[in-house]
């Protein structure tokens, strides 16, 4: 795989942080730095549901804070050189959280987003998180993981429009929080 020098991708990476600050999803001291690669946890607000207990019907949750573990290597910002995995539980046909709270089983943390799929060298996490936010109150029943709660969830939502969910479940839309956390950037 094809990698930056050292000194440029360091300054990339810089940059990347620095266009996140702005959005406040860094999660407060969960940048791990190591030789090869960086990881954080990344905290996106977004109007999202999970699945309640229930054995009669579907019994949904909504859910406005959603966690994503992200995982930037040396051969960012090339194809391959990221990884996103969904961490918080989430009913949705396109993503496989790696929490299934309705299930004894492991997700795989697989979400399922063109952004990711069409990474190129010209990516930015600022525009990812943005769409990840998207998707999340826009999912595409038309295309699940092929996983049986991402089927589940496709089903539902080829019946249940966001849209009609808000209104059920009195969700206004999220204001965006003045939180001040200090962003860490990585310098020699």
């Amino acid at each position: 795989m094809p990698e930056l020098p050292f000194e440029i991708w360091k300054d990339r990476i810089n940059n990347e942080i620095k266009n996140l600050e702005h959005l406040k999803v860094i999660e407060k001291d969960s940048i791990v730095l190591h030789e090869n690669n960086i990881e954080l946890l990344i905290n996106i607000k977004a109007i999202g549901f999970i699945l309640g207990d229930s054995k009669d019907k579907i019994n949904l949750i909504p859910q406005k804070s959603h966690r994503i573990f992200l995982k930037i290597n040396r051969s960012f910002p090339y194809p391959g050189g990221i990884d996103f995995s969904w961490y918080s539980n989430i009913f949705h046909p396109n993503i496989h959280p790696v929490v299934l709270a309705s299930s004894k089983e492991i997700g795989t943390g697989y979400i399922c987003l063109n952004v990711l799929k069409q990474w190129s060298r010209l990516s930015d996490l600022e525009t990812t998180v943005k769409a990840l936010q998207k998707l999340v109150e826009n999912p595409n029943p038309e295309d699940p993981l092929k996983y049986d709660i991402c089927l589940e969830a496709a089903e539902f939502f080829k019946k249940n429009s966001m849209e009609d969910l808000k209104k059920q479940y009195k969700i206004k839309e999220i204001e965006e929080e003045q939180d001040k956390d200090e962003i860490i950037i990585i310098d020699d």
